[in-house]
């Protein structure tokens, strides 16, 4: 939203290896999107080899790495012993920015943020009049964030465990997540099983489809596996959302090649 770069969940690391690739990768010819079995390869970076649907246009690594092995990989590593956060005042003052936005969304009412990082976001909503809880795979950005933003709640857990909060929350913000998540399904199931009926879901994440990125994808920014395990444009991503049961609203404006959607629980 007026090209302000979003704050992410967890920092990943800048390189990295998966040991036992070989072993827990899962190939796939079925779009994870529309189900269509019309996946074809794409293009390969770094070993790495990426499918398109021929039907939707999305795209994904192919094989897949583990889940396990994904969040091995996403721990941050930026946060040192000391206790300290990489970039913690722009962080903070970047979080106050995009929650004054959100406000008619969240006054007085009960807010997740999925891979909330060192919490700044759900901090600054909790500021704002917000009721503020985070989760994130990372052990070591949730103590950071606890120990930083004590009047809010949060959780170290997986997706599959995070359980006892369905239909509790009436905003639920996800920053630059969804593109490092190998259980497309899972991930999907946990937004439906936590967001309130009549709640809202407020999703960022790379768009492919954007005319900012370059036209040679290996040359994109993000496109970085396997760190980013899958990419979506504004049809893939509403089409993802729709099966899931949630409503398009609106999409935001972003001056670089992000895609940033607000979606309604049915």
């Amino acid at each position: 939203m007026n090209g302000i770069q979003e704050v992410g969940g967890s920092i990943p690391p800048s390189s990295t290896s998966l040991g036992s690739r070989q072993m827990t990768d899962v190939q796939t010819p079925q779009c994870a999107v529309c189900g269509a079995m019309e996946c074809v390869h794409l293009v390969d970076k770094d070993g790495y080899a990426f499918s398109k649907c021929g039907k939707c246009g999305f795209v994904f690594l192919n094989p897949m790495p583990s889940q396990t092995n994904l969040n091995e990989i996403y721990e941050d590593q930026a946060v040192t012993s000391g206790g300290d956060y990489p970039k913690a005042r722009s962080r903070m003052r970047r979080a106050y920015g995009r929650a004054l936005r959100f406000v008619p969304y969240t006054f007085r009412k009960k807010v997740l943020d999925i891979g909330c990082g060192g919490g700044f976001m759900v901090g600054a909503l909790s500021k704002l009049g917000a009721d503020g809880y985070g989760f994130d795979v990372d052990e070591t950005a949730i103590d950071y964030a606890r120990r930083r933003f004590p009047n809010c709640q949060f959780f170290a857990s997986s997706f599959e465990d995070f359980q006892g909060h369905e239909g509790q929350y009436d905003f639920v913000y996800s920053s630059e997540v969804i593109e490092h998540v190998a259980d497309l399904p899972t991930f999907m199931d946990l937004l439906k099983r936590v967001t309130r009926p009549g709640g809202y879901v407020y999703i960022t994440t790379p768009d492919i489809g954007s005319p900012r990125r370059p036209k040679n994808l290996v040359e994109w920014d993000v496109f970085s596996p396997p760190i980013h395990v899958q990419f979506f444009d504004e049809n893939t991503l509403a089409h993802v959302f729709e099966q899931a049961g949630f409503i398009p609203i609106r999409r935001f404006p972003d001056s670089k090649s992000g895609l940033k959607m607000l979606f309604k629980n049915t």
